[in-house]
């Protein structure tokens, strides 16, 4: 008896290490199985980019700089050259373009520096706690959850569930909406992409223009300097519109593209495993392979 004793207090002491391992590298971390939570964070939050407003602050300021180093910031100063490059560029983007086009973009804009945070390994954590609730208390419970859901991506794949769509429509229900939002965010990448590169092309359309402008006073001294003015500022003004402007707002527009398709992916297979009522463990384990292993891993 004494010896069965031992036996069952060494398997429980092993199991106990083995839960405390589980835990300290499962990702939930601190979530209690055993309690309802009473608001579950979906991963998503706003707040002002300090990237986007600091590097183009930045850059800005550097360049400042450098012009006042030379003692006279007034000479890098041209209306004519920067109207020929803003204008020019947004003319020949709105050829290629349509108004509504270049105003989504702009929106996209506005999202890029007041941004919507996408944090996969929370949306993870929330799915596996929807998937113990649905566990506990079945399917309807979710839709609770789609009506305080503040993404609308989210919210629509719990509504369907609910609803009884079966598993295939539910995936074709929301991978057409993906696709369909990764082609609208994926035109304001591509409107900036132009606009960086028209703009080069209108700084070198203003300085062929200062240059003629520049031959035809040879005879007169004082035209000559503004029309040197113009043929350079315009290739500047060109340089800078692309590559501290244009060019980095596409890329961060596209580098947002691809985290928020990440999210929208985990969310499709998370709500696909709670419309099976799948085990919560094997939706984690899932759901942790869209991440590298050193987002889990505490």
């Amino acid at each position: 008896l004494q010896n069965l004793k031992a036996l069952i207090s060494k398997k429980f002491t092993l199991e106990s290490n083995m839960n405390s391992e589980a835990a300290r590298f499962s990702l939930r971390g601190a979530v209690d199985r055993d309690s309802r939570p009473t608001k579950i964070k979906e991963g998503e939050e706003r707040n002002l980019d300090a990237g986007v407003v600091g590097g183009i602050a930045l850059s800005l300021i550097l360049l400042f700089v450098a012009a006042l180093a030379g003692g006279n910031f007034a000479r890098f100063i041209n209306p004519v050259g920067l109207l020929i490059v803003v204008g020019g560029t947004f003319g020949a983007t709105l050829v290629t373009y349509s108004l509504y086009d270049i105003n989504q973009a702009w929106r996209a804009f506005k999202e890029a520096v007041f941004l919507k945070e996408f944090h996969p390994l929370e949306r993870i954590v929330y799915l596996v706690e929807l998937s113990q609730l649905v566990r506990r208390e079945g399917l309807l419970v979710l839709e609770e959850h789609a009506q305080e859901a503040q993404d609308p991506f989210l919210a629509k794949g719990l509504e369907i569930t609910v609803d009884g769509h079966t598993p295939d429509s539910v995936k074709r229900i929301l991978e057409n909406e993906i696709r369909t939002s990764h082609e609208r965010e994926r035109k304001g990448v591509n409107v900036f992409q132009t606009m960086g590169t028209y703009a080069p092309a209108m700084g070198l359309i203003g300085t062929l223009i200062g240059l003629v402008n520049l031959l035809g006073s040879l005879d007169d001294p004082a035209q000559v300097g503004p029309a040197m003015s113009v043929a350079l500022m315009t290739t500047l003004y060109g340089a800078i519109l692309a590559n501290l402007i244009f060019l980095p707002i596409a890329g961060k527009l596209r580098l947002r593209s691809d985290e928020e398709a990440k999210v929208k992916a985990i969310t499709v297979e998370g709500i696909l495993a709670l419309g099976r009522e799948e085990n919560p463990l094997l939706m984690e384990q899932r759901l942790q392979s869209f991440l590298p292993e050193m987002e889990y891993r505490i």
